[in-house]
């Protein structure tokens, strides 16, 4: 039955790392054509992902490049029984440390996708984490930094800007390390704490790859929810990203900028709160939260990055409190194009007033 909808091919194929949607219309031959290429594209990827996949089996731990300052971490390739990583001195596959080699910076995307590690130690000499640097290092419990370090420091396992103006990273599995301080288990130091901690962690909760992991996770149910302190300005790229867990992250009103990327697929959440005096939020900063139900961007928000709310299928409406569309600068496809669950496309309502809580 034809109803007369049409969700466009290019509207299906975001994926919001590869940053930019192409926005295009492809009618008769100019389709198939699109369709080929497409296949081709395809094929290309799949092929560089088998290269890289076979090609990271036999490839070092450690991959640095020598910098102005030091050393940079270009890639960490974590195994099994990597649980751990220190990012502090140039390191072997076997683990040996030349302390006359710091490291000072770490690339982005130096160890996406990391099924493995626990615990990252920085060192303190370590002066820049580019954009994205930790990305989806989905059982990462904390960040913990030396106390030397002058450009960042953790609390309870959370990375932030050494003056607490920015927060960096809020490790996925983050709720379960506050959750287990909070019960007596001590915060380790180094390798030997790390290993004391996690088999303490898995006597006392069990293990969630082998218990059933709805009833693992409701232990951590009272740690689901995050403050942000009111220090922040900045919530950092890829900060709370793919935090599921959580139901909810406190934003102070002293935050003015959220990244792109920042509070992607926090499927969670069921409201979004948005502060008076946010100025801009980045490329997919909330997309993908499915359960969203009311979302409100405050007239104190002049710009909001393509994609932004994209995917957050809760909600039919979007309520904001600048008076027109003419004030406030927007990258594409911002706004989500359609709502599955209604089959009608999700509204921009201006000049409104948030609702009482």
């Amino acid at each position: 039955m034809d109803d007369g909808i049409r969700i466009s091919e290019t509207e299906l194929l975001y994926d919001p790392l590869f940053a930019k949607k192409p926005d295009v219309e492809m009618k008769g031959k100019n389709n198939t054509v699109f369709k080929i290429l497409f296949i081709i594209i395809i094929a290309i990827f799949v092929g560089i992902s088998l290269y890289f996949s076979f090609s990271s089996i036999s490839s070092d731990v450690y991959t640095y490049k020598e910098n102005e300052t030091g050393y940079t971490l270009n890639q960490f390739v974590g195994k099994e029984n990597n649980l751990t990583l220190h990012i502090d001195y140039v390191r072997d596959e076997a683990g040996s440390v030349d302390r006359s080699k710091p490291v000072t910076v770490v690339r982005k995307f130096s160890m996406s996708c990391n099924e493995y590690v626990r615990f990252i130690f920085i060192g303190k000499d370590v002066a820049e984490l580019e954009p994205h640097c930790f990305y989806y290092t989905k059982n990462l419990m904390a960040v913990i930094v030396d106390p030397g370090n002058p450009d960042y420091v953790s609390v309870d396992g959370v990375l932030y800007s050494k003056d607490m103006t920015e927060i960096i990273l809020h490790p996925m599995k983050n709720h379960q390390y506050r959750a287990a301080l909070a019960a007596g288990l001590s915060a380790p130091d180094d390798e030997e704490g790390a290993k004391v901690f996690l088999k303490e962690f898995k006597e006392k909760y069990g293990d969630e790859t082998t218990d059933d992991e709805e009833e693992f996770e409701k232990q951590f149910s009272k740690f689901c929810f995050y403050e942000i302190p009111d220090s922040v300005v900045r919530i950092a790229d890829s900060c709370f990203s793919d935090c599921e867990p959580l139901t909810h992250v406190k934003i102070p009103s002293s935050v003015k900028e959220i990244g792109s990327l920042a509070f992607f697929k926090c499927k969670g959440f069921e409201t979004i709160y948005i502060p008076d005096g946010v100025r801009s939020i980045g490329s997919d900063g909330f997309s993908y939260c499915e359960k969203v139900s009311y979302i409100y961007v405050p007239g104190s928000v002049k710009s909001i990055g393509h994609h932004a709310f994209w995917g957050d299928l809760g909600c039919e409406k979007i309520y904001l409190g600048v008076k027109d569309e003419d004030s406030l600068e927007t990258g594409e496809h911002w706004l989500p194009k359609r709502n599955p669950r209604s089959l009608k496309d999700v509204e921009a309502v201006y000049g409104q007033e948030r609702r009482a809580d």
